[in-house]
């Protein structure tokens, strides 16, 4: 592939249409500290409808769960489509000065911010059309703010730096802003939305929807500042231009789209995406109402964010040395297969104690915690891998076909969660207390493991396509700094 590289970078230098623009003050930890408060901001927002959307309207506001599912099954494709179209819009109308990805951001994440709220108003008491319109209505609304600024943010890593290890320090910081402010949702908001209650002589765990409005208020704000920050403390310096030697070409999604479909490296990880969206993002929701159900304290579920802090926090510690090394693909590679084999053994094991089961899942992600640090930089590998072969830098348009493709696993898995356990468990009602029965719990705690272990087995696969080793690495590095 090395050879690949060099001869793509030589037919397309004359032709090339990217500069750095050594102007702007230097990389330093301002950037990584700002990229760090972008998925923060955006985790005040996706966290909050990833982990607790499916609960509040199956639960608290009584859509079924089949309808539940169509809804979001439909909605996600809207969304994945609606992607690519923000991707290329940001790509057709690149300022001729001034930044192009931190406008997106600034401006959407504002309403974005408050569009979250919309999908927690207190429907419970309307009738049940009005219930699926204000289910379908606010999560398309949401949808669109969410890709109006996720897109842009997600594309910034490729414009900040060309160096590999600086892109590692955004991924992580990136990684970082998702987890700490996924974990404070997480931890926290479990601490005040259930409560114990007796129903036909046993004790469940009621969640408490009513609350969750203020909630989104609340953490709007915080995302308002979060994306503030990121804004006033980013720079961008892989600039694109058109050359003067030649006439300004027309943009076109087409032409991108073609060079993203005969681009190996970033085609192994959308299909990394799918298949981690529709079977292990999609696995938060049965793991919380395992704790509810199966262990009979929904707050507990708030210990869910140790299975994310704990991996990343190792991760950052050992993943760069191992990167640096070894490469992006050889860390992430075989650790996923062994993170599968042990959620394939949980789903055997007779376990009855929390504390275990808890441990356990810490230990199954933390095998695979160099993962967590290094997708991004990858995808932004890849992003330059596609520049090099096509001789155009399209970062907004691949960033998006990628991020489409990441959604709609995301919509597969959250329909396909709810589909399963009406299909599988018909006599379970989850917002009828009296049909948890045990046999019921327990299905639902086996279907918790089962899903990451088929997700993690089919990122291993997708890891071993990947194209770009240590040495593609450098060879890539070192083409777009010399450009």
């Amino acid at each position: 592939m090395a050879q690949s590289v060099k001869a793509a970078a030589i037919e397309n230098q004359k032709t090339s249409s990217t500069y750095f623009d050594h102007s702007k003050r230097k990389f330093s930890k301002r950037d990584v500290i700002g990229y760090f408060f972008g998925d923060f901001g955006c985790n005040m927002s996706f966290a909050l409808i990833s982990s607790f959307m499916f609960i509040y309207f199956t639960q608290f506001v009584g859509i079924k769960l089949v309808h539940y599912s169509i809804i979001i099954l439909l909605t996600k494709i809207f969304d994945g489509i609606n992607d690519p179209i923000v991707g290329a819009l940001i790509d057709r109308f690149t300022p001729s000065k001034g930044d192009k990805f931190k406008p997106w951001i600034k401006y959407g994440g504002i309403i974005l911010a408050f569009a979250s709220a919309i999908m927690f108003v207190d429907s419970s008491s309307w009738n049940y059309t009005l219930k699926l319109i204000i289910c379908i209505g606010s999560y398309v609304i949401w949808d669109i703010c969410y890709t109006i600024v996720n897109v842009p943010y997600g594309s910034l890593n490729s414009v900040m730096t060309v160096d590999s290890k600086e892109r590692t320090l955004l991924s992580t910081a990136r990684s970082y802003g998702g987890l700490i402010g996924g974990s404070l949702i997480g931890f926290l908001i479990p601490l005040f939305a259930y409560r114990e209650d007796v129903v036909d002589g046993q004790t469940v765990s009621i969640f408490l929807g009513e609350r969750m409005f203020i909630i989104a208020i609340i953490l709007g704000v915080v995302a308002i500042v979060s994306f503030f920050l990121l804004v006033n403390n980013v720079e961008e310096r892989v600039v694109h231009v058109v050359s003067e030697d030649k006439e300004e070409e027309k943009f076109s999604y087409l032409e991108a789209l073609k060079g993203f479909v005969k681009n190996k490296a970033i085609l192994a990880l959308a299909l990394n995406a799918l298949f981690q969206m529709i079977f292990i993002a999609s696995s938060a929701q049965l793991g919380t109402i395992t704790y509810q159900l199966y262990f009979k304290d929904g707050s507990l579920s708030s210990l869910l964010v140790l299975t994310r802090i704990v991996p990343l926090v190792i991760g950052s510690l050992v993943g760069p040395p191992l990167i640096a090394k070894y490469g992006k693909k050889a860390c992430v590679a075989i650790p996923t297969f062994l993170t599968s084999l042990i959620y394939l053994a949980m789903a055997f094991l007779p376990i009855q104690s929390p504390a275990i089961w808890l441990t356990l899942q810490i230990v199954a992600v933390t095998v695979s915690c160099v993962t967590t640090i290094a997708i991004w930089a990858m995808v932004s590998d890849a992003i330059d891998y596609q520049e090099l072969q096509t001789g155009k830098r399209n970062e907004g348009s691949v960033y998006a076909t990628y991020s489409m493709i990441r959604k709609i696993g995301q919509g597969v898995g959250q329909a396909l969660v709810p589909a399963m356990i009406a299909f599988l468990i018909p006599g379970l009602d989850l917002s009828n207390a009296t049909t948890w029965l045990p046999e019921y719990a327990n299905s639902v705690k086996i279907m918790s493991v089962l899903f990451p272990a088929v997700g993690w087995f089919l990122m291993f696969v997708t890891f071993k396509l990947y194209p770009i080793g240590k040495k593609e690495e450098d060879q890539i590095q070192e083409v777009i700094a010399n450009k």
